[in-house]
């Protein structure tokens, strides 16, 4: 009877202390991996309050009413504000530099006289020189037509129709003339409510 109390009086010491009254078996020793990570992010439905739905959408309508406001004041897209050369652009800046070069360069006598079989190697690219210089020069006043003047008035870019006029010559200069203005989205859409009230008139 003295060992059996004595062995109740420390298991009752035991729990008070909070110790186990067993030893641990191996399975208990066992952790799932990551069980114990805290879990450290943000929680994913957070305490949504009246107060703090109201001041959402009022961010929200902000953000959405300044990218509105930045759309509308740039310039509407155009498939001709691009670097997207047509195939008479090419063909024209091709044959301009394939004519300087064979009007001024070195090796074209060698050219007319070894592989052409030519007696006169200098006649030719003589005779060629006045051309491949009078459209080189219009090339380049092309490049300050479209990209100073024309490009100004019609809201585009000047470095674009600079490039343009310079790879297309007079192409180039025809093909903006015949262009409109370039508006923004504020003023194409002020017109498209004009021409619907005149439609409906």
């Amino acid at each position: 009877d003295d060992v059996m109390a004595e062995a109740l009086a420390n298991a009752n010491a035991k729990v008070k202390l909070g110790e186990r009254l067993r030893p641990v078996l191996e399975e208990e020793k066992y952790v799932a991996p990551f069980a114990d990570k805290r879990n450290t992010s943000p929680a994913q439905t957070p305490n949504w309050t009246p107060e703090s739905l109201d001041e959402y959408g009022r961010q929200m309508g902000k953000a959405q009413d300044w990218a509105r406001k930045a759309k509308m004041g740039r310039f509407v897209s155009d498939p001709y504000e691009t670097m997207d050369l047509s195939a008479s652009f090419r063909a024209y800046f091709l044959s301009v530099m394939f004519l300087f070069a064979f009007a001024f360069g070195r090796s074209t006598p060698t050219l007319l006289g070894d592989f052409l079989h030519m007696s006169d190697t200098t006649s030719l690219p003589q005779a060629l020189q006045a051309p491949a210089l009078v459209l080189t020069l219009a090339s380049i006043g092309s490049s300050v037509v479209c990209g100073a003047l024309f490009a100004s008035d019609l809201n585009r870019s000047k470095w674009v129709w600079g490039m343009k006029g310079l790879i297309g010559g007079p192409l180039a200069i025809s093909q903006i003339r015949g262009l409109d203005k370039l508006v923004t989205y504020a003023e194409q859409e002020e017109d498209d409510k004009q021409q619907r009230q005149q439609a409906s008139q």
